[in-house]
């Protein structure tokens, strides 16, 4: 009798369940009628209507509560759990509930609870998961069917996608397959781009080829490029953009393209994309040409950046490619500013372009050109301002931009092409103001900081030992993901969350070695900076062009910058693209704009030592020790520390030959390679069947002082020579020769002064050991492209002494 009173309490909680059930759809009824006739009604009805409302909405959540409770119940007593299972799932998935409604449809085994279960993770972008579910469905229908294409979709499988639309027959999916169908596989009648755009048509018609531009991969026939920001702090961009494939570099170069964005704040929205064929006719990019990635998949700190990777089909010389598309930003930089650079030269000629750039009539704009005197193609750099009652635009127009044609050792393109520099910002508190906003709560020390901090400083003396100690832990212990600043948003990770994930972007590792500084009782604090490839800071110029971050300490020395994700630069030293920057430091009560140093030539110097014994058959015995310090010291530590032991030997033993034909490395040998207090030494011995080239009695040795004169090969230069940093060389070559030889001919010494460098080759030879020291000091960073040929004529000319050569003779 109990268990029969049970099985009817049982019968009778469902029934008055479902009969609750029946009111909550009758009261979200009830709700959305209110709201439709409320979104109708005036006057004085609309307080009682909107009162109304209210209640039914809250009369649903209450009969939603009250049965999940009862379900709850139900479950509980341990009967007929397949069925009450997938009943709450399903209200959990009316109700938009889908963890909850996940876990419980994961409990039965009921065919529709798989098929909402695969519903449900498609809903929440678990797309691996949800094909799995449609996957192991035994009789799909439809919906089932549809959601299985949707999935696949999202993980770029489109054939299996086009399988499952292919299945879908009636049930009003058929129609919704269709569309996707054709999404994926555009099977439509190609189309002549002039049917579709006879504006086109008629730019692809007229436009030029290869014979007109014979040093092109392509042609941007027309680039349009417009932003519109709004007083809601909000920033619409669209681009436009039609390029002309001339050859296969041109075809490497842009059958792919790639738009990224920070899925926090921006959504991409492409209009359109498509390969227009020589004889006109369209080829369609469909979904299965897209992609939509994360830039960082292993780093789950930055999944925000993302880009949308857009191949396009068909393409051949010839081709046309054209895409448009929108970034909708919903939030600027501190949520009312913005910056915008605007370069006008590419690597391709571009022939006709348009930027409007449209703002509330209420800002004020800075606005900067740069490298002007790049600008000898006559481009108009004042804009065409428009102004209306709410909004002002500004329109720049150009046309026939010449390409930037590379050569040896130019500077970065930051430096030589022609630029438009917008900013909104008024000043540089401004900024200050908003990223210490968002960076000076992220610099706090928790117990595994504080713990890790005193291990670290643990028996050293001084300031300097200290921050050397947590430099060397940030820059080798924690793994630099080559995030650039701003790509992945501009608000740093908490210095808690980096030193537990051991990895961290460029501000994220500055701020926890910031925090690990100051828990050390050091001053220290964050940095932004452009590094030589970006525009480098302007005092008058207050705009968030920063490209990286870094850190800086404040030392009885002095104030020493820090670049923790240069994993081999030493305390005390810079990337190049560090060195001679304006920074702006961020202290706790304002900030500061400093530069970093460039150091002097002494500081970045290779000093390699050859030692050679001539056997009396003429082979050869040899040893060969490098010491690399400052850039050269970073180079060389990062080719050891990341190249595999077999590649070194090999390369080793290439370098040889260089030396003696048939050379064969013995051994090598790396100091100092993980301690980045000491400079790394690499030396390896090696022996060799020959050295000397005979003449009759005679051997001449191979030239052994010389300078590299292919930076000086062009006949003239656009643009300076530039060398990045200062730096020294010193070679030394000593030579033991056999004892029945003699000096026939020993080259000059060599000493020059220039105001670009300094250069001495000297020979000695006793007691049967010929000595050259080669040493070169260079003094400017920059040759100015009006001093090239000058320079040109000394190089060269110093190259030509240094081709004498050694010549030994054999003595009876």
């Amino acid at each position: 009798m109990r268990i029969s009173n049970t099985k009817d309490k049982d019968k009778r909680k469902a029934k008055s369940i479902k009969s609750k059930i029946k009111v909550f759809k009758f009261l979200v009824f009830s709700f959305g009628f209110a709201f439709y006739v409320l979104s109708f009604t005036l006057g004085c009805n609309q307080g009682n209507s909107l009162d109304k409302a209210r209640q039914y909405a809250l009369d649903s959540e209450k009969s939603y509560q009250i049965a999940v409770k009862e379900y709850k119940n139900l479950i509980a007593k341990g009967n007929n759990l397949e069925k009450w299972n997938f009943e709450l799932g399903n209200l959990y998935y009316l109700h938009g509930r889908y963890d909850e409604a996940v876990e419980q449809f994961k409990k039965t085994n009921y065919p529709r609870a798989k098929k909402l279960l695969g519903i449900v993770l498609y809903r929440q972008s678990n797309f691996a998961q949800a094909l799995e579910v449609f996957k192991n469905e035994q009789n799909p229908d439809d919906e089932s069917l549809y959601y299985y294409g949707l999935s696949c979709e999202k993980l770029n499988l489109f054939d299996q996608a086009l399988k499952a639309y292919a299945k879908i027959k009636d049930n009003g999916f058929k129609v919704k397959a269709d569309e996707r169908i054709h999404v994926i596989s555009r099977e439509t009648k190609p189309l002549n781009i002039k049917e579709i755009d006879p504006a086109i048509g008629n730019i692809i018609e007229s436009a030029p080829g290869q014979e007109a531009y014979p040093q092109a991969g392509a042609l941007v026939l027309l680039c349009e490029e417009e932003s519109k920001v709004s007083s809601d702090g909000t920033q619409l961009t669209q681009a436009h953009y039609l390029i002309k494939i001339l050859n296969d570099r041109g075809k490497e170069d842009f059958s792919e393209t790639q738009i990224n964005y920070d899925s926090t704040f921006e959504r991409v929205e492409l209009e359109y994309a498509r390969t227009i064929l020589p004889d006109a006719t369209v080829a369609d990019v469909g979904s299965r040409h897209i992609r939509d990635v994360s830039r960082y998949l292993n780093f789950p700190l930055y999944s925000n950046a993302r880009v949308r990777i857009i191949s396009f089909p068909e393409v051949c010389e010839g081709a046309v490619i054209e895409y448009k598309f929108k970034i909708y930003n919903n939030e600027l930089i501190n949520k009312k500013d913005f910056v915008l650079p605007y370069p006008l030269q590419i690597k391709e000629p571009l022939l006709r372009a348009s930027f409007l750039l449209t703002v509330p009539s209420e800002n004020s704009l800075n606005i900067k050109t740069i490298n002007d005197k790049f600008n000898d193609f006559g481009a108009v750099i004042a804009p065409k301002k428009e102004l209306l009652q709410k909004t002002t635009t500004y329109r720049w127009e150009f046309e026939n931009i010449p390409q930037i044609m590379p050569e040896p050792n130019m500077p970065p393109d930051s430096e030589i092409n022609p630029t438009i520099l917008i900013s909104s910002f008024k000043n540089w508190r401004e900024i200050y103001d908003w990223w210490w906003g968002l960076a000076k709560d992220k610099i706090s020390a928790d117990t595994q900081i504080k713990k890790k901090t005193a291990e670290l400083i643990k028996n050293k003396n001084n300031d300097l030992d200290k921050a050397r100690a947590i430099y060397n832990y940030c820059a080798q212990d924690i793994r630099y993901v080559a995030v650039e600043y701003g790509q992945a948003g501009y608000e740093p990770h908490k210095a808690e969350d980096i030193f537990k994930n051991k990895y961290g972007d460029c501000k994220d590792q500055a701020i926890l070695l910031v925090t690990m500084l100051r828990e050390a009782g050091l001053t220290a604090w964050p940095v932004l900076i452009a590094t030589k490839d970006n525009y480098n800071l302007d005092k008058e110029f207050p705009a968030v062009l920063f490209n990286h971050c870094i850190a800086a300490v404040s030392l009885k020395e002095g104030v020493v910058f820090l670049d923790p994700t240069a994993q081999t630069c030493s305390f005390g030293d810079l990337p190049s693209g560090d060195q001679a920057r304006q920074v702006l430091v961020f202290k706790e009560n304002g900030f500061e704009i400093m530069p970093t140093p460039l150091y002097p030539a002494g500081h970045n110097l290779v000093r390699q030592q050859l030692n050679i014994k001539i056997n009396k058959d003429e082979s050869i015995l040899a040893k060969k020790s490098i010491f690399t310090f400052g850039i050269y010291d970073q180079a060389q530590r990062y080719w050891l520390l990341y190249t595999q032991p077999e590649l070194i030997q090999e390369t080793l033993g290439q370098k040889i030959q260089e030396v003696s034909i048939g050379a064969s490395l013995e051994k090598y040998n790396i100091e100092n390679l993980h301690d980045l207090n000491k400079p790394v030494v690499l030396s390896y011995d090696f022996h060799g069947p020959e050295y000397a080239t005979l003449a009759g009695p005679l051997f001449i040795l191979p030239q052994l002082a010389s300078v590299d004169v292919g930076i000086v090969a062009k006949e003239k230069r656009k643009y300076s020579i530039d060398f990045e940093i200062l730096e020294s060389k010193e070679n030394t070559l000593e030579i033991e020769v056999p004892e029945n030889t003699r000096i026939k001919y020993l080259p000059e010494n060599i000493s020059v002064d220039t105001a670009w460098l300094k250069f001495s080759a000297e020979y000695k030879f006793s007691s049967n050991k010929l000595i050259l020291h080669q040493a070169s000091f260079l003094k400017k960073t920059i040759i100015p492209e009006s001093e090239y040929l000058e320079f040109k004529k000394f190089y060269e000319t110093l190259a030509k002494k240094l081709k004498q050569r050694v010549v030994l003779e054999k003595v009876k």
